[in-house]
Order: structure tokens, then C-alpha cells, then sequence
């Protein structure tokens, strides 16, 4: 909402004023064809090692798995094709989020990415890398073969979420992993048969360890999870034409009073502190889908941002 003051001499040239500012402000919006090009081109340089040739700010800022990195190094020396890949727009904040499969001598390395475009030019660049074994047994590339048809859904203007209820439908489940097990449980906003899949694993649904398949709801009313905290929590890229949400957190364990952290009641990651970007499909204000990358960090580990 705009806000016009009413000691305007001119309100007439005040009003044309703030119209025309936000008519410049759109002209330098990235759209959803220009953020697909900006990312086309940001995974051919990948493949070819080099960042010379993308539109890059100036003072463009880079992290890798939490850690800050100069574009060109890291992940740049050895990404190779690109074999699977998942894209979220959002043109409102010039942001993009993708989840990809890359070849590393022919191994495959699941990453999220995050990128920022302002003014046509790349600010921020954020990726979080995962190979065989750095998040527990939580890994099956082979089944990111195609992107999930919640992901790549067209929603009916009439039909969408706004931002902020598919943020709120987000911000929701991380409630329900802080809270299980406790007098203040909020279940999360999901359907009965949300799928949560993990670096390709679906972990939702399915028995595991002997134990019966449960969803992703009964695994919060068993507070399976109890002792969790997180941290870090953001939500920079919202694609409302079709119900996404990119969210990148940092997990943890609540503390005892000493200040040593609570087991988790029950965990297939390795010990730490997972950096996590988690994809959320929304309908009606109640998640859908869940699709996440994530790597296990030493504990307290910063997420760069």
C-alpha cells in the first residue's frame, strides 16, 4: 500500500509520481522469461567452469554449502552436465530456486540453488551441494529423473495462494517441528497424503527401519522429531502462479541447560547441523508436496546469509 501524505501541496503531481516510480521499478523487474534465461545461462557456464560471460553485479556475493566462495571456484571446477533440474520464479523479488542433479566424473551431486536478479544482473548466488553420504542415508538421485507434476502445475489466477499464505503454509510446518511432543503442538497446514522426499528419498508413506508407513502429519503427532529446532529460517523465492515456496533453514537440537544439545528422538541424517532448502507445494493454503536438498554441517555451522 502507498501512502500519500495529505500536507501535499499537489496530490495530483504526488500521485503521478509514485505511479511512475512504480512503473520504472517494473521496467527493471526480471520476469519469469528472464529469470529462466539468466538460470539457463548460469548452468552452461557451470558446464563449462567458468562464470566470464553472466550478467554478474558487481559486488555479487557467492556461499556454497554455507561457506563464502568466489563464483569460479568451488563447485566451478568440477560440475559437469546437467541431468535433472526443477525450477521455482519468483519475479516479485527477482529470485529463482532450483533444484538440479550435476555430474561430477560421472557421479551424480544433488544441489539447490538460489539466485537474486536486480536490474537484470545476478546479486546473490547460493548453493547448497550434496554428494553420496554427506546427509546420512538420505540419498536417491536416481529418482529425480523428471520434475513432480505439483511443481510444474500452471495455477488458475482465481485459484492461487497469496504470498503470504504460501509463506504461512510453510512457516506452519517448521512450527509443528518445534512444537511436537509439547502442550504447544500446532499441527502443520498439510493434506492427508503429503509426500516429504529428501535428496530424491521419499520419506513420507513408506515403512522404514520395520517400522509401518507413516504420513507426514502422524510423523509430527509422534513428535518423531521432538527436540528440533531451527534456525535461519527464510523464505526468498514465492512463485504464487504456481504455488511454490523455497525455503532454506538451518537445523538443530534444543539445549539442556548446560548447553548441550537434546538427542533427537529419532534421525536418519548424520550427526550435526543439516542445512536444508526445502520446497513446499501449496494448495489451498495447505502443502502438498515437499521436495528438499540437504547436507549434515558441523553443529552451529553458519548458513552465510
Amino acid at each position: 500500500m502507498y501512502k500519500i501524505s495529505y500536507g501535499c501541496r499537489r496530490p495530483a503531481l504526488a500521485i503521478f509520481w509514485i505511479f511512475a516510480s512504480h512503473s520504472v521499478a517494473a521496467q527493471d523487474q526480471c520476469d519469469r522469461a528472464c529469470l529462466k534465461q539468466i538460470t539457463d545461462r548460469y548452468f552452461d557456464a557451470l558446464a563449462k567452469h567458468s562464470p566470464t560471460g553472466l550478467p554478474l553485479a558487481a559486488t555479487v556475493k557467492a556461499t556454497e554449502n554455507g561457506m563464502p566462495v568466489q563464483l569460479g571456484e568451488g563447485l566451478w571446477k568440477f560440475a559437469g552436465a546437467t541431468t535433472y533440474r526443477m525450477d521455482t520464479f519468483d519475479p516479485e523479488s527477482g529470485g529463482a530456486g532450483i533444484i538440479a542433479i550435476i555430474l561430477e566424473k560421472n557421479q551424480p551431486v544433488i544441489l539447490a540453488l538460489r539466485l537474486k536478479v536486480e536490474q537484470g544482473k545476478i546479486t546473490e548466488s547460493e548453493t547448497i551441494l550434496c554428494s553420496k553420504g554427506d546427509a546420512g542415508v538420505l540419498w536417491a538421485p536416481e529418482k529425480l529423473t523428471r520434475p513432480p507434476p505439483h511443481f510444474t502445475r500452471w495455477v488458475r489466477p482465481s485459484e492461487r495462494d497469496s504470498r503470504y499464505a504460501l509463506i504461512n503454509a510453510a512457516d506452519g510446518y517448521f512450527r509443528a517441528f518445534e512444537t511436537e511432543g509439547t502442550p504447544e503442538y500446532v499441527r502443520a497446514p498439510m493434506l492427508p497424503d503429503t509426500n516429504r522426499f529428501e535428496n530424491g528419498l521419499q520419506t513420507t508413506n513408506v515403512s522404514s527401519g520395520g517400522r509401518k508407513p507413516t504420513t507426514a502429519t502422524e510423523q509430527f503427532d509422534m513428535a518423531q522429531f521432538r527436540n528440533a529446532r531451527i534456525y535461519d529460517r527464510r523464505y526468498p523465492v514465492v512463485d504464487e502462479e504456481h504455488g511454490l515456496v523455497m525455503s532454506i533453514v538451518r537445523f538443530g537440537r534444543k539445549l539442556n541447560a548446560d548447553g548441550t544439545e537434546i538427542p533427537l528422538e529419532r534421525s536418519t541424517q548424520a550427526q550435526g547441523s543439516p542445512l536444508v532448502a526445502e520446497f513446499f507445494s501449496v494448495t489451498g493454503g495447505k502443502i502438498r508436496e515437499i521436495q528438499a536438498v540437504l547436507i549434515t554441517t558441523p553443529v552451529g555451522s553458519p548458513t552465510g546469509w
